[in-house]
């Protein structure tokens, strides 16, 4: 089983053809995160699996949920 955070994508880098890469964001963790099957762009919102994206996400939706797991932590 695998739990998704949304991450924010920070920067992209298209400087390999075919292997587009991104720095993303997951609460203050940065990853380097292959984005070359997602149409992605800087600011948004994206789901990763084992270092690839698997899709792009909703921003209020990411927000909610990211609100959520913080609340959590406080529990």
């Amino acid at each position: 089983m695998c739990l998704a955070v949304p991450g924010k994508i920070i920067s992209i880098d298209r400087s390999v053809p075919d292997l587009a890469m991104a720095k993303v964001d997951f609460s203050g963790v940065t990853k380097d995160i292959c984005i070359q099957w997602v149409d992605a762009a800087e600011g948004d919102y994206i789901l990763a699996h084992a270092g690839m994206a698997i899709s792009v996400v909703n921003a209020r939706e990411a927000e909610e949920t990211l609100e959520d797991l913080r609340k959590l932590e406080r529990i």
